[in-house]
């Protein structure tokens, strides 16, 4: 079969359907025989008979692709907060209010919300793989520029190519992850690119410290070292990932030989669009998801419940640097980023395998397995986010100086919160439409993108004029709750009606074609 570990267990049709098949044939019922793992669980989706299928593919194969994948959400969060906690650094280089140097780490995250809707159709008529080598080339060629700048303008207009380029990998690597895994495994997987994407910041934030407080490098190598990054990721990405996406009528004309050789491995395979598909609707499919319920409902809401994630870490430096009752140095700045990597490794020991642990209990059981069952876990991640946020709040207003472990217990709770979030989202959205799954993707980096990007500019003006920072942290954590009946609630009582009915509205291509499975 090529897929180790899979052996073959039969499905026995009803007993209407032996008889219909057998007045038809006049012949011996046929049964159905499905691919399942060792334990008897059947394969979702069923992998062909190639070698060269994803699906088929080794699991050293898979799970080298898989780590360089996940890899992307960590380089790119860790490149937009190894900067952060040198604000006042900033400030001081290039002359501006320590709030405004700020938006050097925060503003590029913008990018992320729009620049996917040119990557994510070149992918499609390009290839995953050949868009993300040259996306992360343009960001590593921006970072180095950011290192380079002599003005404000400079350094973040560099830092908005670098969001340009890095948002490619926010999508693809998600898409290619869905590629490779089967249904009772891509919790687990999808979970350690959610805990990547989530810790990243967290990571770049003592990363950033630790370099920034080295008179000897400072804040450029801190750009510098993230190029340095980028560049070991496009090495990696070269060797260790090759094109995932199945086209099964390529396959089908490449004779074993051609299969075997170095560059099918790693060269580029242009995929084939669906016939009298056009480029002008392949550029128009990313938007045919916002009219799918499904898919823009919980998106909406997790980043309203996690809206608040680049102004938390944008705002450490402000909250506790220089000038403020803590008074922390750059690299004590930095350390308080452990708060969320620590947060947000708790939250994966739950968020995948619980995932996992939902859907094997339901195809062991022989229950038709429907995602919404997931959603059940949007109420842990929803307690967490709340109760962090309002620690948060309060104790970075009331608490002491010599108290700066409370307001940090807060922000390691809200990522905890925040990555069970992340995790089941991915999970769910890749199950109710795992051939659009990189159209799924997009629909979420846009509104959790767009959602964080206006924080980190109103959010220290708000504490500063309208009665410190409980005020602002309470309305941040109330809104996942006012919205958790309208976004969610739908969606678990009657989702598997409102998935099946599809998008509200018809515009651009209709319906679905496979990308990967053609």
């Amino acid at each position: 079969m090529g897929q180790p570990g899979v052996t073959e267990v039969q499905e026995q049709p009803s007993s209407e359907d032996m008889r219909l098949d057998a007045e038809k044939h006049h012949d011996k019922p046929e049964t159905t025989f499905l691919k399942a793992t060792k334990d008897g669980i059947p394969l979702h989706p069923q992998p062909s008979d190639d070698p060269e299928d994803p699906l088929n593919w080794s699991p050293l194969r898979k799970h080298a692709a898989l780590i360089v994948l996940a890899m992307e959400s960590l380089i790119i969060k860790f490149s937009n907060t190894v900067i952060a906690p040198g604000a006042h650094t900033l400030a001081a280089e290039f002359g501006t209010a320590a709030s405004t140097a700020s938006y050097i780490g925060s503003a590029p995250s913008v990018l992320y919300a729009f620049a996917p809707f040119l990557w994510i159709p070149l992918s499609h008529r390009l290839g995953r793989r050949p868009v993300l080598l040259f996306s992360h080339i343009v960001a590593m060629v921006a970072a180095i520029g950011v290192g380079q700048a002599e003005s404000y303008s400079q350094a973040l207009g560099c830092r908005m190519l670098m969001g340009f380029g890095g948002s490619a990998g926010l999508c693809i690597s998600t898409a290619g992850i869905s590629d490779m895994f089967f249904l009772h495994e891509k919790g687990t997987r999808l979970g350690l690119n959610g805990m990547l994407f989530v810790v990243a910041p967290y990571v770049g934030g003592i990363a950033g410290g630790a370099i920034q407080q080295n008179e000897s490098l400072g804040w450029r190598w801190a750009m510098y070292i993230a190029a340095i990054c980028y560049a070991v990721q496009l090495l990696a990405q070269f060797v260790l990932v090759p094109e995932t996406i199945y086209d099964k009528d390529m396959a089908a004309r490449e004779t074993p030989e051609q299969k075997k050789t170095l560059y099918r491995r790693l060269g580029f395979r242009t995929p084939t669009p669906a016939p009298g598909e056009t480029w002008g609707a392949t550029f128009r499919m990313p938007f045919s998801m916002f009219a799918y319920p499904a898919v823009v409902l919980p998106c909406f809401w997790a980043s309203v419940c996690i809206m608040t994630e680049v102004a938390n870490t944008a705002g450490l430096s402000l909250n506790f640097g220089t000038g403020t009752r803590f008074g922390f140095s750059v690299r004590e700045v930095g350390f308080c980023f452990f708060a969320g990597l620590i947060g947000s490794a708790l939250g994966e020991i739950c968020a995948g395998p619980l995932c996992d642990f939902f859907v094997k209990r339901s195809l062991r059981s022989g229950k038709e397995w429907v995602p919404e069952k997931l959603l059940k876990l949007f109420l842990s991640g929803l307690f967490a986010t709340f109760a962090g946020l309002m620690i948060y709040g309060f104790t970075l207003e009331y608490v002491k100086a010599s108290q700066w472990a409370a307001p940090l217990v807060g922000l390691s709770l809200f990522v905890f919160g925040q990555e069970i979030v992340v995790t089941v989202l991915l999970a769910y959205m890749t199950e109710c439409y795992r051939d659009r799954a990189v159209e799924c993707t997009i629909v979420f980096q846009f509104f959790l993108n767009l959602m964080c990007f206006p924080p980190p500019f109103f959010t220290p003006l708000w504490i500063a004029k309208h009665g410190g920072a409980k005020i602002p942290y309470i309305v941040y954590a109330l809104l996942p709750v006012a919205f958790f009946p309208l976004c969610i609630m739908p969606l678990m009582w009657k989702g598997e009606a409102i998935r099946n009915r599809g998008p509200m509205l018809e515009f651009g291509r209709r319906g679905s074609r496979s990308r990967t499975r053609r």
